[in-house]
């Protein structure tokens, strides 16, 4: 079986660090795992190669460059390059990670007339209108429609994304696929680790601020407040455009914060094996929004077999367990975070049980492998079907 795997979206890397390129990597390991070969056709191979995937096969078809909507006419152009490499090279099932001004899946569709599985992982018009710039709405909007019309199967990472497919789209065919974690990646910390007096609570991921690195920080002060110990400081494992202003914060607060920078994949989880603990401090959903993501932060944190304190937004309910596999709080509660790390800071005992189970739900429950299965059984129902 040949896997054309399509990602158009020049902001994603295939062999990079940010927590979208992880998600590239792995959909494309499962895929080799389950006995396929991948091509891989993106806008922007990246550097950070891993070594497993060092004979994977690339087509990089770079956008030139332009501004403004110059510079969506030409991600459209580059993508639609790629679609024809596609159909040049052939493949048995296409898979395209959704973008905004892509229209590879559906050219690509139409001329092999093979199986094709659009990814979703965000209401990405409304985020690039919120968070950045949209100046052609109108091409992103026949984009996503060309391409979830197409597709065999729209998988969707979360309940919100499928609902937004399917208000915009209506007639796709959509299917709940949340994310995963490579178990043999992500292996587990050590139960017992020397802090000497002060422990270490992570976070993961790039600095935006939608992940609310900022609650974690004035958590981290406050639970030290009470000069009890053990006491505790922050990993910060990830770079973005917040981190100079997360830094100001962290210094002014006199919080320990270590701040990595962007690091390799495969470095995170020997960062993780320093900590005895993980946050996943998002604020609240706006007024009228939905919490659409589908955290991989939070997959990887259950892996590494760490206490997770997590807000109970959006999916993170239905992944972590209170009191089994984590700590829910409220979101954009520091005082709640707080809280969480002072009865995790008091009882060792707790912080293994919580780490063990966390472990076992992410070995038992979200492998990439189990995604993989998931989309491809729709896939098989839908060819049946048709």
């Amino acid at each position: 079986m040949r896997v054309a795997y399509i990602c158009a979206d020049p902001g994603v890397p295939v062999f990079g660090t940010k927590g979208s390129s992880v998600h590239v990597q792995e959909i494309v390991r499962a895929w080799r795992r389950a006995g396929a070969e991948v091509t891989v056709y993106c806008t922007r191979a990246g550097t950070d190669r891993p070594a497993d995937l060092s004979g994977l096969p690339v087509v990089e078809i770079r956008p030139h460059s332009a501004a403004g909507a110059g510079r969506e006419d030409a991600i459209r152009e580059a993508a639609a390059a790629l679609a024809q490499a596609v159909i040049r090279d052939g493949c048995d099932v296409l898979y395209e990670r959704y973008s905004l001004f892509s229209p590879a899946l559906a050219m690509a569709a139409g001329a092999l007339r093979v199986p094709a599985v659009l990814e979703v992982n965000a209401p990405l018009i409304e985020e690039q209108q919120h968070y950045r710039e949209l100046h052609d709405a109108g091409l992103a909007e026949r984009m996503l429609h060309a391409n979830a019309a197409a597709a065999s199967v729209v998988a969707c990472v979360s309940e919100p994304v499928v609902r937004w497919v399917e208000g915009r789209v209506p007639g796709a065919r959509t299917l709940l696929a949340p994310n995963g974690v490579n178990t043999e990646r992500i292996t587990p910390r050590l139960p017992v680790r020397d802090h000497s007096g002060c422990l270490t609570v992570a976070f993961v991921g790039t600095l935006k601020p939608w992940h609310g690195v900022g609650y974690l920080l004035d958590a981290v002060a406050r639970a030290n407040i009470r000069k009890a110990a053990p006491t505790w400081r922050a990993k910060i494992i990830g770079d973005g455009p917040c981190r100079q202003e997360l830094e100001r914060t962290a210094a002014q607060l006199g919080v320990d914060a270590e701040f990595t920078g962007a690091v390799a994949p495969d470095s995170v989880p020997g960062l993780l094996h320093e900590c005895d603990a993980a946050a996943a401090p998002y604020p609240a959903a706006e007024p009228g929004g939905d919490d659409y993501f589908s955290p991989l932060k939070v997959y990887e944190y259950l892996a590494a077999g760490l206490p997770v304190v997590a807000s109970g937004v959006g999916q993170i309910p239905s992944i972590l367990q209170h009191e089994r596999t984590g700590l829910l709080v409220k979101p954009a509660d520091p005082g709640a975070i707080a809280a969480a790390l002072g009865r995790l800071g008091a009882d060792a005992a707790l912080r293994g049980r919580l780490g063990t189970q966390a472990r076992a739900a992410a070995v038992g429950l979200y492998s990439w492998d189990g995604v993989l299965a998931t989309i491809r059984q729709a896939l098989t129902s839908e060819r049946s079907v048709a």
